[in-house]
């Protein structure tokens, strides 16, 4: 006799709540979004990613408007990225590199919302979610059962948390033995941060695969880094404290330009004996005119990948510029948003009329420091002018 839906939603949540382990190959895919990873976690919070496929067009996206993200896709195929409730470990073996930062850093596929090992959401199924039957079915050879889920409310709140549902509807494949969902399709609540992004109507899935549950050990989510590989630590410095570092920090320059440091604190990553490293400093100014506009600038006597990125594209897209007697490249980096022309004949649109934001790049380098200075709502003179102002 086949189980009721209300038994069998029950049974669900019960062995998701004990479950405190596993390990799959999981896919994500909504249009032209593909991510493919070997995961594994272990509760409550633990969790290791390898990434095999990593096609996201909307991380692209946000790296041609001025994204700060530090790994690009080309960056995480092949690559472990290792969070042990305190600190990722990122290793890049094509580049050689070893990243350590505080907090999670996984590049999830979907900007703001967690789908890396993610099924902590079937942990009460009854309490959040109106259930539909869907009936039994069969799914990589397995047994299954889907169940079709509608979030009872868009948002909840208790003292210590909230929790937000970006989802309008969902269905979810589990397998009938294990209990463990094989297949999720899903349509994002239209407001959900990613949703504009991939279009209307367009759908989510997320297939797991090879399912494991034996608990990894430790080792898994602190992983040691091979020998060769270069090790950065990136910590918080107080701006006060810039001499630490084997390179200088603009600060005096910048504040006589009128621009005013936005935190108190620079972003450091720095090698075991702090002789190479990068900083990320953010700055702001009103100009006379009375626009807001913001500098990030990035210094250091290593070249970090998001800066190597940014040099790349000014070298191939910019133009040269003199900064007191240096040369440097600029990049209006609405340029690149605007879709090369379709014929010989055509003309590409002036990037003035298109409306888009004023962002823009200069990059040089200097006795061996390489700085990359990035700018939202300041025109190519007044970020020339800060430029030509670091000494």
């Amino acid at each position: 006799m086949s189980t009721s839906l209300s038994e069998f939603v029950r049974a669900v949540s019960d062995a998701t709540r004990a479950r405190n382990a596993f390990e799959a190959r999981q896919s994500v895919r909504a249009g032209m979004l593909d991510v493919q990873a070997r995961v594994r976690f272990r509760a409550p919070d633990r969790l290791a990613v390898e990434y095999t496929t990593y096609v996201n067009p909307l991380g692209d996206l946000e790296e041609a408007f001025g994204g700060h993200a530090e790994l690009a896709s080309a960056d995480l195929v092949g690559a472990l990225l290792a969070f042990d409730g305190r600190t990722t470990r990122a290793l890049t073996p094509q580049a050689g590199l070893a990243l350590v930062t505080p907090g999670r850093r996984l590049y999830e596929p979907l900007p703001e919302t967690a789908v890396l090992a993610e099924v902590a959401f079937l942990d009460d199924l009854a309490r959040d979610f109106l259930v539909r039957d869907g009936g039994d079915t069969s799914w990589a050879g397995r047994p299954a059962r889907v169940v079709g889920l509608r979030p009872k409310r868009r948002w909840v709140s208790s003292v210590f948390r909230a929790k937000t549902f970006a989802l309008e509807r969902a269905e979810v494949t589990l397998d009938l033995e294990t209990l463990f969902p094989l297949h999720i399709e899903f349509v994002p609540e239209p407001t959900a941060a990613f949703a504009a992004l991939l279009g209307a109507g367009e759908r989510v899935t997320i297939d797991y695969a090879d399912v494991r549950f034996a608990a990894p050990d430790d080792a898994v989510f602190a992983p040691t880094f091979p020998d060769g590989v270069r090790v950065f630590t990136e910590e918080r410095l107080a701006l006060d404290a810039a001499a630490s570092l084997p390179f200088p920090l603009p600060l005096d320059a910048l504040r006589a330009c009128g621009f005013a440091p936005d935190l108190a604190v620079a972003v450091a990553t720095v090698d075991g004996d702090r002789e190479r490293g990068y900083a990320t400093l953010a700055f702001r100014k009103t100009t006379d005119d009375g626009r807001e506009g913001i500098l990030v600038v990035r210094v250091g006597n290593f070249v970090s990948r998001l800066m190597a990125r940014r040099r790349a594209a000014a070298g191939d897209h910019g133009e040269s510029v003199d900064l007191a007697g240096r040369t440097a490249r600029f990049l209006d980096r609405r340029r690149l948003l605007v879709p090369p022309p379709t014929s010989g004949d055509a003309v590409a649109p002036d990037v003035e009329t298109l409306g888009l934001p004023l962002l823009a790049d200069l990059a040089w380098e200097h006795d061996g420091v390489f700085w990359v200075l990035a700018s939202e709502g300041l025109h190519r003179d007044e970020l020339l002018d800060a430029g030509r102002a670091i000494p």
